[in-house]
């Protein structure tokens, strides 16, 4: 796919990436898709209530900037030159949205994170009139309502900000997510920037129609919003515009997508069946449908793979969002200040002996002195389960009111209980979206739906976490060598629009070496333990009745005594079924054939 008009390295695109922690710029080598030079910078979170969560668009752009600069002085540093790079792809966060004034510039305001929930009070109104029906728009905009999506905060900010009211009514307002934001800056803002969005970003505002891929007019009236400052929709891999000035000035923006999306493309994902997952503070995991768009009926929503040129076919995915999994460890970490280290020999032995209990496994790890000795209680695994719904919980459930819980303290629980406990969340999170994929999908070829699950992200480096993961849900998971998943399908995006990538090619030149995590877990064991997670998330979801703790503790209690409860207990009314049945039968009978 290369020539010979580039170096050694063959045609260089770099990717402006945007994720809820950082601005990145990374450039990459299309002949085998590697990283020859990046810079990044933390972004600045600004947190003025708990739940919300806010960044700063100028400081965006301007790191943005700086680490442009940076990367293209590195690349110059390494002898390669800069002239080979012919393109520039973008990938962000989706649902973080900015509102901005054309004539200006300016932000109208602060960006409003994707997992900010302070539209909670809009989403309960709405959700009264709709006869709390979390399902009502999922037909055209393939999401359920909830805060995440872009389309409350925007109606949070035209009620709440008196600029954005006046920009909107002087029709001097801009509506966009960060790919928008960044697009309208690098192709010369006030002066010609241009205002467009991807199809992947755009389904995530909760106003685009998943059928039509363009913006829905009945969902603009239903959240009340004006249509006419809304980004224009393309597909995730065509030119966009020029940047006109700095170090990549003239050089086309080729390719845009959402960062999820980004992660499952640049994970070579592009199969209907494959599965990847991405774990930051949040945790999305996506099944690739392929052609096929499937209304979930099983809590998951139905989003964009990829639309990889104007023409191109549109790719579908399933996905399950999870709204805390690598920020509950930071919250313990921060909140509670508990190490959250699991490393030592002890915590082998103990998250071993959470799911096979002690065995030979434990044995070549401590003898039967050591474990008594040394291992103390971290040889027992403790009894805690923690349900992390800050502030409330994403997919299946789609709960804005569930709150968080932690079951089964006691005076022996320590540190390292709770942070295992914490990692057991994310991987029973997964799971039950993993679960939901199943029953979505009842008519497909078993062959297609393979137990293994794709991993990326900040927090899949930590092994001890991904151990628990594949513990917790039975699969056997691949963590590819890949240094930015997301980075790297934004490249293959824009490669694909100047021809220099094609799927094929990066299927066979981009898949790198893999890490395997393999479960050591029984299926009796994972079911236990999922019983017990089932029953506090229950707790969880009905925080506040109390009415019915003390008979749904001892019900517990008994299922976990004898598993066989549930059974036993319909055998009396299954007996009276049968035996009415009977007499229904006999009557019949003998009404048709009196004795005599």
């Amino acid at each position: 796919m290369n020539d010979e008009r580039y170096g050694r390295f063959g045609a260089l695109i770099g990717v402006a990436y945007v994720s809820n922690t950082h601005c990145r710029f990374l450039i990459y080598s299309t002949k085998n898709a590697e990283v020859l030079a990046y810079h990044e910078l933390k972004l600045r979170q600004i947190v003025h209530n708990a739940g919300w969560l806010e960044y700063d668009p100028a400081e965006i752009w301007k790191h943005m900037q700086e680490c442009i600069e940076t990367a293209y002085k590195n690349l110059v540093i390494l002898e390669i030159s800069p002239h080979d790079i012919i393109a520039v792809g973008i990938a962000n966060q989706r649902g973080t949205t900015v509102l901005w004034n054309k004539q200006t510039g300016q932000a109208l305001h602060n960006a409003i994170g994707w997992s900010d929930c302070r539209c909670t009070p809009i989403l309960k109104s709405l959700l009264h009139n709709v006869k709390h029906n979390v399902n009502y728009v999922r037909y055209r905009s393939g999401l359920p309502l909830s805060s995440c999506f872009s389309a409350l905060k925007f109606k949070w900010l035209l009620e709440n900000v008196p600029a954005v009211a006046k920009a909107v009514e002087e029709e001097h307002c801009l509506f966009g997510t960060l790919d928008s934001w960044l697009l309208w800056n690098l192709t010369g803002g006030v002066d010609v920037g241009v205002h467009s969005t991807d199809v992947t970003n755009a389904h995530y505002t909760a106003l685009m129609n998943v059928s039509t891929e363009q913006w829905d007019v009945k969902l603009c009236k239903f959240f009340k919003l004006p249509l006419g400052i809304l980004p224009r929709i393309r597909s995730n891999s065509e030119i966009f515009g020029y940047i006109v000035e700095g170090p990549l000035m003239g050089v086309p923006i080729a390719g845009m997508i959402g960062e999820q999306p980004a992660a499952l493309l640049g994970q070579l994902c592009i199969k209907a069946g494959q599965n990847v997952c991405t774990l930051d503070d949040s945790c999305f995991v996506l099944l690739n449908t392929a052609q096929q768009k499937i209304e979930s009926e099983n809590g998951l929503i139905t989003g964009i793979a990829h639309k990889l040129g104007p023409t191109a076919d549109t790719h579908f995915t399933l996905e399950g969002a999870i709204s805390n999994a690598g920020s509950t460890v930071n919250w313990l970490r921060q909140g509670l200040r508990i190490n959250t280290e699991i490393n030592s020999n002890d915590n082998v032995v103990e998250s071993l002996n959470t799911f096979i209990g002690e065995n030979s496994m434990i044995s070549s790890s401590c003898s039967s002195s050591m474990l008594n000795a040394e291992c103390g209680l971290a040889a027992k695994r403790s009894e805690i389960t923690f349900v992390p719904a800050f502030h409330g919980l994403y997919a299946p459930y789609w709960r804005y009111d569930a709150r968080g819980i932690i079951l089964g303290l006691t005076s022996q629980t320590t540190a390292e209980n709770i942070t295992q406990a914490a990692y057991e969340a994310t991987g029973f999170q997964i799971y039950e979206v993993l679960q939901a994929f199943k029953r979505d999908t009842p008519n497909w070829d078993p062959a297609c739906m393979q137990p293994v699950l794709t991993f990326g992200g900040e927090y899949s480096e930590n092994s001890h976490l991904v151990q628990f993961i594949a513990d917790i849900i039975g699969w056997m998971l691949e963590r590819p060598q890949t240094t930015s998943p997301a980075g790297l399908g934004a490249m293959i995006a824009a490669g694909v629009t100047m021809r220099v990538v094609s799927l094929p090619y990066a299927t066979r030149m981009y898949a790198p070496p893999t890490d395997v995590f393999s479960p050591t877990t029984t299926q009796n064991r994972r079911e236990l333990l999922y019983r017990r997670w089932d029953y506090a998330v229950k707790k969880c979801l009905h925080w506040n009745n109390f009415e019915t703790y003390e008979a749904d503790v001892e019900l517990f209690a008994q299922r976990e005594r004898d598993p066989n409860l549930p059974i036993r207990r319909s055998i009396p009314g299954s007996v009276f079924l049968t035996t009415s049945f009977a007499l229904l039968l006999l009557a019949s009978f003998l009404k048709n054939n009196p004795l005599t």
